[in-house]
């Protein structure tokens, strides 16, 4: 009786890569998935000025928006700069390391901006921010 031998079974040194790029798909799809996206409140009729730094936006931060007519919204209400200030100290209460990020329209005057700046150190927020839109290239 003649016995068979099995072939050899010649290693080119190629590795199998088909796994590891599912789980790097599944690696990828679980972290978009478990990612929290952080959102920011915008208006839409604040057009704001743009500039080559990158700027990180704030993290619970209040924002008030200076439109192009010069009037003023904190958060999606519009207020009088004296009731903004008031607002201010109030929330400076709750949180004594509260920020504040002014965003102002590139057509905003500069004297409205710099008042709502003025009107959170008045109330004693020092860490008054001014927003504008990264310009990349």
């Amino acid at each position: 009786m003649k016995i068979r031998r099995k072939e050899e079974v010649i290693d080119d040194g190629v590795i199998n890569t088909s796994p590891l790029v599912d789980i790097m798909f599944i690696l990828i799809i679980f972290f978009l998935v478990t990612m929290t996206f952080n959102e920011n409140e915008h208006d839409i009729e604040v057009n704001l000025p743009e500039t080559d730094l990158n700027l990180s936006s704030a993290s619970k931060a209040i924002i008030i928006n200076v439109r192009a007519d010069g009037s003023y919204y904190l958060g999606s209400k519009r207020m009088r700069l004296s009731n903004i200030q008031m607002e201010m100290k109030r929330m400076l209460k709750r949180n004594p390391q509260q920020k504040v990020l002014v965003r102002g329209d590139k057509n905003a005057l500069h004297g409205h901006v710099a008042a709502a700046v003025a009107a959170c150190k008045a109330s004693g927020i020092m860490d008054a921010n001014i927003g504008y839109v990264s310009q990349t290239r």
